[in-house]
């Protein structure tokens, strides 16, 4: 099969980009989150928007990141492996999935390369050994990404990436809260426990309950209106007095109104004309630095890279990880006080580790202002800045 020629792909923020994609080959797109990665492989390759393709193929296939069940994913991908001379398409194999079950994934995906041109969009290390083509987009997000910085094989892109820095001090703390259930979610005699005021990831393969472990602890802990009901089967809690409430922040869409904006969402569309709409977060904090309440709703999206954000854009087009990232923002503009239990599956989903750093560190920030983080999570940057780790088999 001849390659396929990709020029003057312009579509969302992609610059003009021109590439190549090899048949039998297993090429990686990499870099920030909303860098163009995703826009090059679907819109571009798949949607064929805003660009000139030559040699495309008759077959393609894709497999969504919308798919977030690991073994879901993997079926998908396996029904692929007797295709031949296809285009294969797949968003963020490895998101989610242990060290383990990473390694496995990617060899799979290798297989698939044999006799396909298969494009991955992916920021997990334990791929890149595998790529034949690493495609580095970038160099930043938004209207500052867009770039094709440079195509480089997969071994030598290894060789370049720096070493995570953890800048924060490990948080110690000997308070602990547990609920016992005698059934929950179909499982009898079932009890979890948490260390108060630290960073703790229940971490597992697919199918090990880690969802499970989230939802028990949120239940046990809230005081909301049906919250009775809700805990149904819980015999005893311990300590619960130890906390003020809890919030479960998970990836579904931030709004159900199609109309709904970065800015509605935030209550601040009023205070910007119309032509300020089109304004990243970003060049909206510049321009409006003296305003303190649209710097107040809008620093914290700064803080945990989600600034590359435009006023205008839609709530629907947000990513999963891009959702909880925006829902956690919000929380923090409000005077929330102390005592709190934050409570995330797969944070970091779809973020690369400058992504990954902002979001840990935000949480090691609510950590010190005397609250408590749970977060399901395996990604392996992501736990060099938790404090506890609760592995589930």
């Amino acid at each position: 099969m001849e390659n396929i020629i990709v020029t003057n792909a312009h579509t969302n923020n992609l610059k003009n980009v021109n590439i190549e994609i090899e048949f039998n080959k297993l090429t990686i797109c990499v870099g920030p989150s909303g860098s163009g990665k995703s826009s090059f492989a679907f819109d571009t390759l798949i949607k064929k928007e805003k660009c000139e393709i030559k040699n495309y193929p008759k077959s393609v296939q894709s497999v969504s990141q919308r798919l977030s069940n690991t073994s879901e994913k993997l079926d998908a991908v396996l029904k692929l492996l007797d295709k031949k001379d296809s285009l294969i398409i797949i968003d963020e194999p490895l998101a989610g999935t242990t060290h383990k079950e990473a390694l496995e994934f990617s060899e799979i995906i290798k297989k698939l390369a044999i006799n396909n041109a298969v494009v991955v969009v992916e920021h997990r290390k334990e791929i890149f050994e595998y790529a034949d083509i690493i495609l580095e987009f970038g160099p930043k997000s938004g209207p500052e990404g867009g770039n094709l910085l440079r195509t480089i094989s997969g071994k030598e892109y290894l060789k370049t990436l720096p070493e995570v820095e953890i800048k924060k001090e490990k948080n110690i703390s000997n308070k602990k809260i547990s609920a016992y259930y005698d059934e929950f979610n179909g499982i009898e005699n079932y009890e979890v426990e948490l260390t108060l005021n630290s960073i703790t990831a229940i971490t597992g393969p697919s199918k090990s309950g880690k969802s499970t472990y989230l939802m028990a602890v949120f239940r046990g802990l809230d005081k909301s209106v049906g919250a009775g009901e809700r805990r149904k089967g819980l015999v005893k809690i311990k300590n619960k007095n130890y906390i003020r409430r809890p919030h479960i922040i998970d990836a579904s869409p931030v709004s159900k109104n199609s109309k709904s904006t970065v800015a509605t969402y935030y209550g601040i569309s009023k205070f910007f004309k119309d032509k300020d709409m089109n304004l990243t977060v970003a060049e909206s904090l510049e321009i409006y630095k003296d305003n303190n309440l649209i710097t107040r709703r809008l620093i914290h999206l700064k803080d945990i890279g989600l600034d590359y954000l435009k006023l205008n854009q839609s709530s629907y087009s947000l990513s999963g990880g891009e959702c909880q990232r925006i829902k956690l923002a919000k929380l923090l503009c409000k005077k929330l006080g102390d005592r709190s239990v934050y409570i995330f599956d797969n944070p970091v989903r779809g973020l690369g580790t400058t992504n990954i750093s902002q979001v840990m560190l935000m949480f090691d920030k609510l950590v010190k202002n005397n609250n408590t983080i749970l977060i399901a999570e395996n990604d392996p940057t992501a736990l060099k800045f938790v404090d506890n780790i609760i592995e589930l088999k």
